[in-house]
């Protein structure tokens, strides 16, 4: 077995970080009905989930601090998803995940993290859509089940500058016709721009159209994020196998799955 199927070589480099040491599910966040029903009618009516900072200092730092080590390391952020508190932060949004999804939601095995570095033009992913299948369907004039939802969270601030996340807006994509399939068809004066503090909480349905701003000369710090998707269980699964973020998987299965998600998104990361 080499050093890097050990988990001990992965607590040297993030020390803060814990792997398989964290057996208590941590307390989700606490959100008011009011507070569920404004957010539900933000994606109801714009497309996506738009959150000021609900997630806590002590959550975000040591994950911040832990993709920081394993790039100087030499390692792509995406490893952050071996260590605990990775998909502790993402079980913090129970609440808000299974308001949309059931209480029965199921973590989809496909998940990423960026650390976009200070280089004029350097950016995430462009332009495209988490699933290109319908996810949305409507029960009446006011309300939609979703088949699936992706939350996207900056561990450092997000800015114009390092290359906030960008939307497509419902009611944009709305008014294409014929209905827009390309994203190299979208005009980008219809793009929203969603600046983010770190903690900020942003999500969709996987068909709406999102992408990564170009990082430029203001840029002052990187931009650093984590995306993981979830599954509403009345639908056939998008992939598999389904998790439960409340048991996350072991050391070894997190190395396997990290493993499978460089051949799933080369398309998308240079």
């Amino acid at each position: 077995m080499t050093d890097l199927q050990k988990p001990e070589f992965w607590k040297i480099l993030a020390p803060a970080l814990s792997i398989e040491g964290l057996s208590k599910t941590p307390e989700p966040l606490n959100f008011t009905d009011q507070q569920l029903t404004r957010i539900a009618n933000g994606l109801r009516g714009n497309g996506y989930i738009y959150e000021y900072p609900l997630l806590p200092e002590n959550i975000i730092t040591p994950l911040h601090e832990g993709i920081l080590a394993l790039n100087m390391a030499g390692y792509p952020a995406v490893f952050i998803y071996l260590y605990d508190e990775a998909w502790h932060l993402f079980a913090k949004l129970s609440p808000l995940i299974s308001y949309f999804l059931g209480d029965g939601f199921r973590l989809l095995p496909n998940f990423w993290a960026w650390n976009i570095p200070l280089n004029i033009g350097a950016s995430g992913w462009p332009p495209h859509q988490d699933c290109q299948a319908e996810t949305r369907f409507k029960i009446n004039e006011n309300e939609e089940i979703l088949m699936s939802l992706s939350l996207w969270v900056p561990l450092s601030d997000a800015t114009l500058d390092n290359g906030c996340m960008h939307v497509l807006p419902r009611p944009a994509e709305d008014s294409y016709d014929p209905p827009l399939t390309d994203p190299a068809h979208i005009n980008m004066l219809d793009a929203k721009a969603l600046p983010a503090a770190a903690g900020s909480v942003l999500g969709w349905p996987q068909d709406l159209f999102h992408w990564s701003g170009q990082v430029n000369n203001a840029a002052t710090h990187p931009r650093i994020s984590m995306s993981l998707e979830f599954q509403n269980p009345a639908f056939e699964p998008l992939g598999g196998p389904l998790l439960d973020i409340n048991n996350p998987p072991s050391f070894d299965e997190r190395l396997r799955m990290i493993k499978e998600q460089f051949p799933k998104y080369s398309h998308m990361e240079k």
